[in-house]
């Protein structure tokens, strides 16, 4: 045995572990998917001594090693890993050709991700390849660190690679070491030690200690990906919402493939390229990644669901989180349920994101359920400074607001026919006018 075969996970308690999450829970997709994202799921859970590894921690344990401890055939479940991103990217590929896309399924008509959601729900294409461009750019290293830069807070980034375990344990590393300790600056030297094996080797023809794992460069609390999802939501429309979501399903799928590389990154990329409709700025995805930057001092009440967490269904309403998250979107009531591996309840977290977002005075928030922003306490100063819009009193509200949006005005001034002032409105004003709902 080499030295790091010790810390992956027996065959007998990886088994088991897979029974006792199967029993346990449900999730909103097909067999198929759930069970792919179980497999994902225990190699986190060995790494964390969860479930029935009884706090035994494996850290070297990866998604191959539960692959192989089920008996399943490694090349099928990573080829139908892959067909579930492909079907994203086709229908990136349909919707900047031209073709017409209402729905998130692929050529069978089989709902992406196996999630009965999409069957019947109609998107705006080009919207869904703005929430991929956003969500697959806001969680890059690059991105992490200029919005590190602009808004002076730490998020802390990583990234997968193929690593050398052998060489691993003779550096007197383990995946607990790589993925928890800061390694920025030892990259370069892990290349040249070949501790780090290049990418674009494919698994296959690579020998069976070359094992993929997360290295973490910074150190940091991360990102929220449900405050992700939701401020996309927010401040653009469901739809986009609904990109940054499949953008994330990628980030978790391409994690065991036939071929690794960064898929989520790439379609990005590829979408700002390509997609002559995209009107989103890297502004725009540094915003993003800084408003679901969890900070460091409210970690623990912030919830980061990974793909199974989004899927699980609630057992009272029969929601599933993502679910959840599109209704508060859309302002329609929330039942409260836990959710995330922190079991966080969900009410609890919207809360917190309409406290995040009550200095984005922009007109995109209008989607925000029952959100007041208080702006008696404005000193005077910023007041005058603010840009604003005049318009006629008898104009249509919905000219005024397609032009207040156009302008990036943050004060409508309304004048009656002799120009005199009839009074103001606020983004807030327009907020509160708009607000479609409450969570209950």
């Amino acid at each position: 045995m080499n030295h790091y075969e010790k810390d992956i996970a027996p065959v007998e308690v990886i088994r088991r572990d897979f029974e006792i999450l199967r029993s346990h829970e449900s999730l909103k997709t097909t067999n198929e998917v759930q069970d792919i994202l179980f497999i994902q799921s225990l190699e986190g859970r060995a790494h964390n001594g969860a479930g029935f590894f009884n706090k035994r921690t494996y850290v070297n344990t990866n998604i191959d090693d539960v692959v192989k401890a089920l008996n399943r055939d490694p090349q099928k479940t990573k080829a139908y890993r892959q067909s579930l991103i492909d079907d994203i990217t086709a229908f990136v590929n349909a919707v900047i050709n031209g073709e017409k896309k209402e729905k998130l399924v692929n050529d069978r008509g089989e709902p992406f991700l196996g999630m009965p959601l999409f069957k019947d729900w109609r998107v705006n294409s080009r919207d869904i390849l703005r929430g991929l461009y956003l969500g697959g750019l806001r969680d890059s290293a690059e991105v992490r660190m200029e919005t590190e830069k602009r808004y002076q807070i730490k998020i802390g980034c990583g990234i997968c690679y193929l690593v050398d375990a052998r060489k691993m344990a003779q550096m007197n590393l383990d995946g607990e070491k790589l993925a928890h300790d800061a390694h920025e600056d030892h990259i370069e030297s892990y290349l040249k030690e070949g501790l780090i094996v290049h990418y674009g080797e494919k698994p296959a023809e690579v020998e069976e200690a070359v094992r993929y794992f997360y290295i973490r460069h910074r150190l940091g609390p991360g990102q929220s990906d449900d405050g992700a999802i939701i401020i996309a939501g927010i401040l653009y429309n469901v739809d986009v919402a609904l990109g940054v979501f499949l953008a994330d399903a990628i980030d978790t799928l391409e994690k065991y493939v036939p071929v690794y590389h960064d898929q989520d990154q790439e379609l990005a990329y590829y979408i700002g390229r390509a997609f002559q409709e995209l009107q989103i700025s890297m502004e725009d995805v540094y915003e993003l990644s800084y408003l679901c930057a969890i900070p460091e001092a409210e970690g623990e009440f912030i919830p980061d669901s990974s793909l199974r967490y989004l899927m699980a269904i609630d057992r009272h309403s029969h929601l599933c989180t993502l679910e959840a998250h599109l209704n508060f979107i859309q302002g329609k009531p929330v039942p409260a349920f836990p959710v995330s591996f922190k079991q966080i309840l969900n009410t609890q977290f919207y809360k917190y994101i309409k406290k995040r977002l009550i200095n984005v005075r922009r007109l995109d928030a209008l989607a925000v359920p029952d959100v007041a922003t208080r702006e008696i306490d404005w000193p005077l100063k910023d007041i005058a400074q603010k840009n604003f819009l005049v318009v006629k009193e008898g104009q249509h509200l919905s000219e005024v607001v397609k032009e207040f949006k156009a302008t990036k005005s943050e004060i409508i001034v309304v004048v009656n026919k002799k120009g005199e002032v009839m009074g103001t409105l606020t983004a807030a004003d327009l907020i509160n006018l708009f607000s479609p709902g409450r969570a209950v």
